[in-house]
């Protein structure tokens, strides 16, 4: 299984993380929105200027024909998402007004653009005047990380959660310790907003702290674990465990995520993780049952058959492919395994079936290399069509001409010709590269040397 050094290196990267992880907060992380951004929602559709005007005044008859015409301006660029625009005109009206609701609706509007706001001073005053009010709390919070007033950001954060018990809440506040690399007290914070809502970003966040900044992979495993007996294996949740027991090479650990992810989603890649699970603990059979009763995958199931040499049941699994997709590389694999499976390698009526199949599968399109030359080579050797031979080899070096294989099949077809010297040049590419230690090269070679034109 693959294993990568990320976990060592995570010290190199943990600012960049850092940053990341309070964007995710301030934006669109979570499965439930943490509105930490934002005063209240308001269905701004249902709105036209007048009602606007009666919510943030109680004095509708002073109002002007101009800020009528602002609040739909604003409204309407904020519905676009336009919040360059949207901020432009809630400034404008904040400072025609000096109501409170456009001042809020101007810093929300900033903080969506990451941009500062020239109120935040009479944020903090406002919010002092008025300390019951939560939602002004989040937004001057918001400023204050992105201002890096961690400080500020704590102790106003520590006057939020006293007076809210919404998860939202508790996620904000943890924030500022994690921009401090204070993660102890982050984790304790947000565990308080996840065992209210076992939210997964929330677990996620907790997890990657544990594991990455304060080392307690442990109890970030335990955590996750948790998580997917009690709620689910919600998708992230399981794809963080799986990294995490493929690093700590916790084979069996990682099969049972993998097929409990395979069982939720159905997707294709974690039935392939489970296979490859199996082939990496060496448990073709367990591969193969698998395929067979749990996960339909014909081209894994005829690679498990040949690596356990079963070439028969390859040979029929192949076969099924091609007659359901027509693809004529499948016509050649049947016709590989037919011979490779064959007792003996001399039988006419299977040689004659095997080149029945190549023929087929080459005249509609099994051009690849690994094709041309199988076959060419078996034509050679079996004195079944040399000169055919030499032709599908040389076809296949056009595609790959310094292929060690394909050169001796060459040089094996020219010394079936007894064109000896010929013989010798190729052969001499493929033991100045490869050596004498195969078998079938120090016999070629061997026997090459010996060649005598006739």
């Amino acid at each position: 299984m693959s294993r990568d050094n990320r976990l060592k290196n995570i010290r190199n990267i943990k600012r960049t993380y850092l940053q990341s992880l309070l964007l995710l907060l301030l934006l669109n992380s979570c499965s439930y929105r943490p509105d930490v951004t934002q005063i209240k929602e308001e269905k701004l559709a249902d709105y036209n200027p007048k009602h606007f005007q009666a919510q943030v005044s109680s004095e509708k008859a002073k109002k002007t024909k101009g800020e009528d015409d602002l609040i739909m301006k604003a409204i309407f660029y904020e519905q676009e998402g336009n919040f360059q625009k949207s901020n432009e005109y809630y400034s404008k009206l904040y400072d025609l007004t000096s109501n409170s609701e456009y001042m809020f609706r101007e810093m929300r509007t900033a903080l969506y653009l990451g941009k500062k706001s020239k109120n935040i001073v009479k944020l903090e005053s406002w919010v002092e005047k008025n300390p019951q009010n939560i939602q002004a709390k989040r937004i001057l919070i918001s400023f204050y990380l992105n201002e890096k007033k961690y400080d500020k950001a704590k102790r106003l954060s520590k006057l939020l959660i006293s007076q809210s018990h919404n998860p939202v809440d508790f996620e904000l506040a943890a924030n500022p310790y994690i921009m401090t690399e204070e993660y102890k007290e982050a984790v304790e914070l947000l565990t308080q907003a996840y065992n209210k809502t076992m939210n997964a970003d929330i677990l996620l966040k907790i997890t990657t702290i544990l594991a990455n900044y304060i080392g307690d992979v442990d109890e970030a495993v335990n955590r996750l674990e948790r998580h997917r007996s009690s709620v689910s294996c919600d998708e992230r949740v399981c794809l963080q465990l799986a990294e995490i027991y493929s690093k700590k090479e916790k084979i069996d650990n990682l099969l049972s995520v993998y097929k409990a992810l395979y069982k939720n989603t159905k997707k294709d890649k974690y039935g392939v993780k489970i296979v490859e699970g199996y082939i990496y603990k060496k448990e073709i059979e367990k591969a193969i049952d698998f395929l067979q009763h749990e996960y339909s995958n014909s081209e894994l199931l005829y690679e498990m058959y040949l690596s356990k040499k079963d070439y028969a049941k390859a040979e029929k699994i192949a076969e099924e492919i091609y007659e359901k997709g027509k693809s004529p590389k499948w016509l050649a694999e049947s016709a590989m395994a037919l011979y490779e499976g064959a007792t003996n390698k001399d039988d006419k009526n299977m040689l004659k079936k095997m080149s029945e199949k190549f023929n087929k599968a080459i005249s509609e399109g099994a051009k690849d290399g690994v094709y041309l030359n199988y076959y060419g080579y078996t034509l050679i050797d079996k004195n079944l069509d040399i000169e055919k031979g030499i032709k599908l080899v040389k076809e296949a070096l056009v595609k790959d001409e310094g292929n060690t294989y394909y050169l001796d099949s060459l040089a094996w077809g020219y010394y079936k010709q007894n064109r000896c010297e010929e013989a010798k040049i190729e052969m001499k590419k493929v033991v100045d590269i490869e050596g004498l230690e195969a078998d079938d090269i120090r016999d070629h070679w061997t026997k090459i040397k010996a060649c005598k034109k006739k």
